[in-house]
């Protein structure tokens, strides 16, 4: 295929056919369709299927780049005669010349594929307010408006699309405010078109590499039904989502990148408020043997809810900017295993979530549940939460930091969890002082382990808060490691004393026999680099002399482990044992 071919050709190299919509019609198992490299302005539907041994591949041409877009192509093409000024609007107002029957709001610089916000009012379009107030909560319409940078909006009773590119002049911003050309005359524009980019309806055994899909408003895949898919080095550009999934069987992603709508100057406030943002990837109904790797997750309000995906590996990946909830398993399952390991987990301000009523718990088959181990989660640097509420040339208010590993909204039943050799960064401490990072909490009705891991922060310890607790709660942890810089010089004394002395301690002996924390060490792991300054990256190995080495419990061997046979005696704690280097996440080099 070529954007310059022609459908009436045969579809050869040398005689290509001109778009995807004609071209996947005639594809048949084994066959590869390769597209120039170009962007295809289209929004296609695959209801094709090739067989487990003869997949159907769609990729790029080697050595090109191929675009999918379903955008409104003239604002890239042509946006000198696609807008004209609004007068009537606020200054710096542009709308489109022509009207659409939908499409608008969401959309990216075409240069640098920055998201726009979508603007789900004109009140906030044309504000020239960019400070908090409690009448914009909750998506209230209030006639002062707020505005949150370059955006676009679609006026539903003329389907004219509304632009306004004005710069960001909130003071504290820094480098992360828009200075950039106020004129969408001037600049190539991806504008949001149709619902999705790319949906594979009833597909199956089917392959799409080295491709980058855009410019869709719901989402840029949607996957129903569908089994055996596989992108590789794919990337996705995000509308209110980046990919939806429902009823999928098989599905592989490697060497992808997810991108989602959050520009720099985005806050949290501004996506759920003021846009009405969600996940980045939303998997529904029953869904089964998923595989994540290699890839990355960025910028977004939500990341990944998958309530009902059984059988699930997500590992060595980049995930990173979310300014809401991050994995969210949903509550207690009845079966299935969900294995999260070797990620790089960063700027999230709850990495790992929880929503729904309470349920009635149900009775998870042995085995089952979510294992987290081997992640390094460092959260030291926190996320744009909301505008101040008056200036404050600091821009303090751009990083507010996590104060929960794990957290729930409405009190669910969690999933089970199995928690153990990871390393946990974070600036200040938790929520009300949980134990664990808050992984000592939340724990009613469900099954939790947490083992050797090490939880270090910024600041110094305060004591430990057990009321999380109960002693019907199926509940162990042991072997973990506590740290707070400046913990030497300011002790926070005996971080268990309230364990020690409650009916607790005694209680939980009946579902482990040591006891909690029996093995817990507050201790300076020595890592070779941590320190306060969150933009420094840190460098959780271990040094020869660290008291993490050989500190651990024993791990039941049916848990999965890929560095166990590095490390041999008892568990170093963390992430890493000793002597191992950190291991390799994100997109590989594509040749």
């Amino acid at each position: 295929v070529d954007p310059k071919g022609d459908d009436q050709q045969t579809g050869s190299k040398e005689k290509p056919w001109k778009t995807l919509d004609h071209a996947v019609k005639q594809l048949h198992p084994g066959d590869v369709l390769c597209l120039r490299g170009g962007t295809y302005y289209e929004s296609v539907a695959l209801r094709i299927s090739g067989t487990a041994e003869k997949p159907i591949t769609i990729r790029s041409f080697p050595g090109e780049l191929a675009i999918i877009d379903a955008g409104l192509r003239e604002f890239f093409e042509a946006p000198g005669t696609a807008w004209e000024p609004y007068p009537q609007g606020a200054e710096g107002e542009y709308r489109s010349v022509k009207s659409y029957p939908a499409g608008g709001g969401f959309g990216n610089f075409g240069d640098s594929m920055i998201p726009f916000h979508r603007y789900m009012s004109f009140a906030d379009l044309r504000s020239t307010n960019e400070f908090w107030k409690p009448e914009l909560e909750n998506r209230a319409d209030d006639p002062g408006g707020i505005y949150c940078g370059p955006g676009a909006r679609r006026d539903p009773e003329t389907g004219r699309i509304h632009i306004r590119l004005s710069h960001t002049e909130l003071a504290g911003l820094g480098d992360l405010a828009y200075m950039g050309e106020t004129d969408p005359r001037k600049l190539p524009l991806v504008i949001a078109g149709a619902d999705y980019a790319v949906a594979l309806e009833k597909a199956a055994h089917l392959r799409l590499q080295d491709l980058v899909v855009r410019g869709a408003k719901t989402g840029a895949l949607k996957i129903e039904n569908a089994e055996d898919i596989e992108l590789e080095g794919v990337t996705l550009y995000a509308g209110s989502m980046g990919m939806r999934i429902s009823g999928t069987r098989g599905l592989r992603l490697v060497d992808c990148a997810l991108r989602g709508h959050g520009a720099p100057w985005h806050s949290r406030f501004a996506h759920k408020n003021r846009a009405g943002s969600g996940y980045l990837i939303l998997a529904e109904g029953a869904c089964t043997d998923f595989d994540f790797s290699r890839s990355e997750f960025t910028d977004h309000h939500d990341f990944f809810a998958f309530h009902n995906v059984e059988n699930m590996r997500f590992h060595q990946n980049i995930v990173d900017n979310f300014n809401d909830d991050g994995f969210e398993p949903g509550p207690k399952r009845e079966r299935g295993q969900v294995f999260i390991y070797e990620n790089l987990i960063s700027r999230c301000l709850s990495p790992f979530t929880a929503h729904a009523k309470k349920p009635t718990p149900v009775a998870s088959e042995p085995g089952s549940g979510v294992y987290i181990y081997r992640n390094l989660i460092d959260l030291r640097r926190g996320t744009y939460s909301t505008p101040p509420e008056k200036a404050d040339p600091t821009g303090a208010y751009l990083e507010r930091p996590s104060v929960a590993i794990a957290h729930d909204h409405g009190s669910p039943i969690h999933p089970v969890y199995y928690v153990y050799q990871n390393t946990f960064l974070m600036q200040a401490g938790v929520f009300r002082d949980y134990y664990a990072f808050s992984f000592g909490a939340h724990t009613n009705g469900t099954t939790r382990r947490v083992f050797n891991n090490i939880f270090a922060q910024a600041e110094p310890l305060r004591d430990f808060n057990f009321t999380g607790l109960s002693a019907n709660d199926d509940f162990q942890s042991d072997g973990n490691l506590f740290w707070g810089l400046g913990d030497a010089s300011k002790p926070a004394g005996d971080l268990w004393a309230k364990l020690r002395s409650s009916p607790l301690l005694a209680a939980s002996k009946q579902h482990y026999a040591p006891g909690w924390a029996a093995a817990d060490l507050h201790a300076d792991p020595r890592f070779v680099r941590f320190d306060a300054d969150a933009r420094q990256p840190a460098d959780v190995r271990l040094q020869k002399d660290s008291p993490a080495i050989d500190a651990g419990v024993a791990i039941p061997a049916e848990w999965p482990d890929p560095l166990r046979a590095s490390d041999p005696g008892k568990p170093d704690l963390g992430a890493l044992p000793a002597g191992a280097e950190m291991f390799e996440v994100g997109r590989i080099p594509r040749r």
